[in-house]
């Protein structure tokens, strides 16, 4: 028989034991802002707790666009690449490289496109991560080029050659219905709106970041303002603006009147949806790249990443926040699980992952390399003021496409009126801060 001290000693030792070989993670809340916590648990945090019982996700609500804003969670959701580059600049996020390599993060397995995009513009480091990225592509559809004799279009087009395309369609079908050769996808301030866009493409700047003055003084702007107008002129292009009545025409591309379309990603789950739903003839359609410059065929200014995720500087739980980093970028079974819930925020960054349509090739979608440095206005100029300018320079593009104005004196009027409205917007807003 075991004696009572020994059994007592026996059961000491087991208690022992089990505080040496049980020990619990201690309890951790983790905070990320993010605009929807119900979205946030669905996509992410319920199996995120699962897999780590210790850790419980608090959203908070807390928009880091605004740069008054100082950073007051573990984790930072950023939604635009500028302020995510303007985080990093004021120290407010923490360098991810250590992180990347101590755990072995899989990020040879991410395209190119979300790596390149997220690598600091100070240091060439990276200081967040994403699941996914927006693409655009141009859609086309095969039959009316077919029946138009017209060549399909192809990959890396520059915006002159698609214009080429776009003008050879003729501008009624054989119902007697308005056919269009390309539509942008801009739904306001139309015409101005693609001549701005086309000198993005092209690397051109027409408003001084610093100075805010405008300046369209070059042969290469003289000849994109030519040929916008002319293509207007000639009836080429969808220039039917949002009427904002909650009325929704469904895009001439979908309905089978346009020829092209610049569109995004998603537009590629819509032909077939949309026939079905409103018993619209079946597009046959196709894709190819968006137009690229002309010095630099291989890049693309049309993506962009509005999933970015981040860690404090100031984190109180930084080992936790770089665990959620590293599940909703990193962990393969939840991305696949999460393909049809990610298309809200963009392709899966994992390009292997991204939802077929049908038989058609997506890499159109990504396979060029993102421009090295944004040229989208948006992102270093007020967009009050850019939409401000924007009504002026459509207003006076209107009168070029009238022919009440030649080009020349639609740029000279544009770059007086239109600085005039840009100094008042300013000013304007410069005055409600104070």
């Amino acid at each position: 028989m075991i004696g009572r001290g020994r059994v007592i000693f026996i059961i000491f030792l087991l208690s022992l034991s089990g505080c040496s070989f049980g020990k619990q993670d201690e309890p951790v809340t983790l905070t990320i802002n993010y605009p929807s916590e119900q979205q946030f648990y669905q996509m992410y945090a319920h199996d995120f707790e699962k897999k780590y019982p210790h850790i419980t996700i608090k959203v908070v609500n807390q928009d880091m666009n605004e740069q008054s804003v100082e950073p007051s969670t573990d984790v930072i959701f950023i939604d635009q690449l500028h302020v995510y580059n303007r985080l990093v600049e004021e120290g407010n996020l923490i360098n991810l490289e250590s992180n990347i390599h101590k755990t072995a993060f899989p990020i040879s397995e991410l395209s190119p496109i979300v790596v390149n995009s997220l690598r600091s513009e100070v240091d060439g480091e990276i200081y967040g991560l994403s699941p996914s990225f927006i693409s655009h592509a141009l859609y086309y559809n095969r039959e009316l080029f077919e029946k138009s004799g017209v060549p399909f279009p192809k990959n890396q087009m520059t915006w002159k050659e698609i214009f080429d395309l776009a003008k050879r369609f003729p501008n009624q079908g054989s119902d007697g219905e308005r056919i269009y050769g390309f539509k942008s996808n801009y739904y306001t301030a139309i015409a101005f709106s693609m001549i701005l866009r086309v000198g993005q493409t092209e690397g051109l700047q027409f408003i001084n970041p610093e100075t805010l003055k405008v300046n369209f003084q070059s042969d290469e702007w003289k000849t994109i303002f030519s040929d916008v107008i002319q293509l207007f002129q000639y009836n080429v292009v969808y220039d039917q603006e949002d009427t904002m009545t909650g009325q929704i025409v469904p895009s001439p591309m979908l309905t089978g009147k346009a020829a092209m379309e610049i569109q995004s990603y998603s537009t590629a789950y819509n032909f077939d949806a949309h026939s079905q739903f409103v018993g619209a003839p079946t597009i046959k359609w196709d894709m190819v790249t968006v137009p690229v410059a002309t010095r630099m065929s291989d890049q693309s200014d049309y993506y962009d990443i509005q999933e970015i995720y981040g860690i404090s500087s100031t984190a109180n739980h930084a080992e936790e926040a770089w665990k959620l980093i590293e599940f909703i970028t990193g962990d393969t079974q939840k991305m696949k699980a999460n393909v049809d819930n990610q298309l809200i925020n963009g392709l899966p960054a994992r390009t292997e992952l991204i939802k077929a349509a049908g038989h058609h090739d997506l890499s159109p979608l990504y396979v060029l390399n993102p421009v090295t440095n944004s040229n989208n206005p948006y992102d270093y100029i007020d967009y009050e003021i850019l939409n401000a300018f924007k009504v002026v320079g459509q207003s006076i593009v209107e009168e070029a496409i009238q022919n009440s104005l030649s080009v020349d004196e639609a740029i000279y009027k544009i770059e007086v009126e239109g600085q005039r409205v840009i100094d008042e917007t300013n000013l304007a807003s410069s005055t409600q801060l104070k």
